[in-house]
């Protein structure tokens, strides 16, 4: 790849770090495109002076280069994050767009197609556990189709971490809640879970109605375990914390419910 990269971009590499499609030197990342950036939204980002890892040409002008078959793109990244919802929440910035998205759509679409195709797959234990997720999932659904309220879009990721925070072929325009739905899931099952931290951002962030139910919406999907599917990643430590994490939505109900109406979950409600 050193050789790629001297050719491509005449860019000598000493050291190079691989990791997950990604290969990272100096300030660089050269990472494997699993989805095509929207120009129009990284020029927004450019052309209004708000911060995004920096596309680099190759020697042919273009954004994309094919290296042994695949698509890469090389990304400048000066500015490293520290992700937590403060960051989240300073990264947001609300956008009108027409290109409006029903994800229970979308969700419905991905549960039909894991009980038809992947169940089979499953073990044992995973199999006994499936059709509660299957449950939470048409829950979700079911708020998202009901919630007739005003919501907000924002600028989004595609997939919420620190490492492509930045990176433009991770950004996309979503609900306002996106972001903060996906990370609080991530804190809870990696135990980097700050709850004061959701109470002040439930507290102080500006939301409309449909905002709150949409973000409760997210937090029932559980989209780590279709991610476990997809990727054949262990499912174990969801699995033996299905308590735990309903006494957290238990908390998360609770809270959102003073500041607006979500109609009411006896089973969740009845959770100490």
């Amino acid at each position: 790849m050193r050789n790629a990269i001297k050719y491509y971009y005449n860019i000598d590499v000493d050291e190079l770090d691989y990791d997950n499609r990604e290969y990272i030197f100096d300030n660089y990342m050269l990472k494997e495109l699993t989805r095509d950036v929207d120009i129009e939204l990284y020029n927004f980002f450019i052309s209004n002076n708000i911060y995004i890892d920096r596309i680099i040409t190759n020697k042919d002008n273009s954004m994309a280069t094919v290296i042994d078959g695949k698509r890469y793109i090389l990304l400048q990244n000066d500015k490293k994050v520290d992700l937590n919802l403060n960051t989240i929440n300073n990264y947001d910035i609300e956008f009108n767009t027409d290109n409006k998205k029903n994800w229970w759509e979308l969700w419905e679409r991905k549960v039909d197609y894991y009980e038809k195709t992947f169940v089979k797959n499953l073990d044992k234990e995973f199999l006994e556990t499936f059709p509660y997720y299957i449950g939470l999932s048409e829950l979700a659904i079911r708020l998202c189709k009901e919630n007739k309220d005003d919501y907000t879009y924002s600028i989004s990721h595609e997939r919420i971490n620190s490492k492509d925070f930045y990176s433009p072929d991770n950004i996309l325009i979503d609900y306002k809640v996106r972001d903060v739905a996906e990370y609080i899931k991530i804190s809870f099952f990696e135990d980097k879970l700050d709850f004061d931290e959701i109470i002040n951002y439930i507290n102080t962030t500006v939301l409309k109605k449909g905002d709150y139910i949409l973000l409760f919406a997210r937090l029932l999907f559980p989209t780590y375990i279709y991610d476990c599917i997809e990727n054949n990643y262990d499912t174990k430590k969801y699995i033996s914390r299905i308590n735990q994490y309903e006494q957290f939505l238990n908390k998360i109900y609770s809270l959102i419910t003073t500041r607006t109406y979500i109609p009411k979950i006896y089973w969740l409600i009845k959770i100490a």
